[in-house]
């Protein structure tokens, strides 16, 4: 059969599901139903007159198929990029607003955000780095990089990135005065433990913290241990790890924008330049 392709877009849509796993989860991240991402799925086998994907209770399985054509997806992806970029060569437009609570945090952010602007420089940056919730959809920034469990807003365009380990750190300070728990266990009882506001516990002798800069700064002072990723932990020369990250001690990293963000061309150029970036920092930090 002749293959009669012609539509970029169900290229976008089958590098969505291939990355993200599922309809569902590419729906959200290209800001379109999952009906929709289901329908251009099949016109685009129907048009290559091959299977791409197995469907299963858990999602998609990709087939041989779509692991043979993905590296050709990526490459028409590139070239679309490239085109938007050098159509939008020498316009001015508003800068690309990030927040998150710090650079290291996510993966050097600002080194990606450098490496973007020399291949891109007519794009201009804002960082907000803040432990305040910054709203997307109500337009105070344009992409945050956040570590939690899922994002519930499902107006939000959101890629998983990468995953942070966590475990608990103390000041070498006060590892010279006390004997440091070797497990997540009930030793810990017998410190002063730091905890950022939203962490669950049902421990006792509990402090709470109202933001990571909070934290850091009682568990550098001497004041008990505290839960930080490893890739800010072990990085932070005042600090020793109590124990290994334990089972399930993980949060994912999303780059998230929102729907009114995702239509300007150089955001989704920088949100398809900076997620292996970030991805491939993180593994390397941690």
């Amino acid at each position: 059969m002749q293959s009669q392709f012609r539509d970029w877009g169900d290229v976008r849509v089958f590098l969505a599901v291939m990355r993200e796993g599922s309809t569902l989860a590419a729906s959200r991240h290209l800001g379109i139903n999952q009906t929709t991402v289901a329908r251009r799925i099949d016109v685009l086998e129907h048009v290559l007159d091959v299977t791409l994907f197995d469907r299963t209770t858990r999602g998609v399985v990709p087939t041989e198929h779509a692991t043979a054509l993905l590296p050709y997806a990526e490459s028409l992806e590139q070239a679309a990029l490239a085109f938007e970029a050098e159509a939008a060569r020498g316009k001015t437009s508003a800068p690309i607003r990030i927040t998150s609570v710090g650079d290291k945090t996510f993966g050097n952010i600002g080194q990606v955000v450098a490496d973007f602007v020399a291949e891109n420089p007519g794009v201009n940056f804002e960082f907000i780095f803040s432990e305040r919730y910054i709203d997307l959809t109500k337009g105070e920034a344009d992409i945050a990089l956040r570590m939690t469990p899922a994002i519930s807003d499902d107006r939000l365009i959101a890629r998983k990135v990468g995953q942070t380990y966590w475990t608990y750190y103390a000041a070498r300070t006060y590892a010279d005065k006390h004997a440091l728990p070797d497990a997540f266990s009930k030793d810990m009882e017998d410190h002063r433990v730091h905890l950022l506001d939203h962490f669950p516990s049902e421990r006792r002798n509990i402090i709470r913290c109202a933001t990571v800069n909070d934290l850091m700064m009682a568990i550098e002072t001497g004041q008990g241990i505290g839960p930080f990723p490893v890739h800010v932990g072990d990085a932070n020369p005042n600090l020793v790890r109590c124990f290994d990250p334990p089972p399930n001690a993980e949060l994912p990293v999303w780059l998230i924008t929102s729907p009114a963000a995702h239509k300007r061309p150089e955001i989704r150029r920088f949100a398809a330049f900076a997620a292996p970036r970030i991805a491939r920092n993180l593994k390397t930090m941690g």
